[in-house]
């Protein structure tokens, strides 16, 4: 962030020009974490603005301190967001709030913010939501890697899908999963009564 402070606003003509490649390299910041292959938890606690709703946005699942705060600032500072959170949001909490939230770029408290959708669980402290994303991270690794990791890209898909079109790519990947190995791992522990080793193959 420091580089991208000085390279974006430092008034030189050179730097000025580096301002647009510094800020697509901000973009990728969120677009990494949307496509990476494996479920993303953000554990929010204090205030998350600008910027930190941005990240989050892009994130699978959404958990914070009962203390958190929550605001979608830059109308106040005279800019539109443009990290990707316009278009990401309303996918999680719909038109109505986003725009609340873009237009008045006040900030909205964690039960707000719950009623939204925006995050499932609210923890007393910072201990307690990173408990909380820990322990949701194991019952998700319990599971077998490659379902879910094809899980989420059906997720992704199906945002800007039919539901159709989103059932016929979830098909496919049932296709090619049902001859992995943990398939047949899965079976094999269901018939021995005993708990499935995943290899994610």
């Amino acid at each position: 962030l420091k580089d991208f402070a000085s390279a974006g606003f430092d008034g030189t003509l050179k730097n000025s020009l580096d301002f647009p490649e510094k800020l697509y390299e901000l973009f990728d910041c969120c677009n990494v974490l949307e496509e990476c292959p494996k479920p993303i938890i953000a554990a929010v606690h204090g205030k998350c603005v600008g910027g930190g709703l941005d990240i989050i946005a892009a994130c699978d699942i959404r958990l914070c301190t009962k203390d958190a705060t929550f605001s979608l600032k830059e109308a106040s500072i005279g800019l539109v967001a443009d990290m990707g959170v316009l278009q990401r949001l309303p996918l999680i909490i719909g038109q109505s709030f986003t725009r609340e939230m873009a237009y008045t770029a006040g900030f909205f408290s964690a039960e707000e913010v719950a009623r939204m959708g925006l995050v499932s669980g609210i923890y007393a402290d910072r201990k307690a939501v990173m408990e909380e994303a820990k322990k949701l991270a194991g019952q998700i690794a319990e599971n077998a890697p490659l379902a879910v990791q094809q899980t989420k890209k059906v997720l992704n898909y199906s945002r800007n899908a039919t539901v159709e079109d989103g059932m016929s790519m979830a098909m496919h990947k049932n296709m090619v999963l049902l001859f992995s190995q943990d398939v047949r791992e899965a079976m094999t522990a269901f018939m021995e009564k005993r708990k499935p080793n995943f290899k994610g193959k």
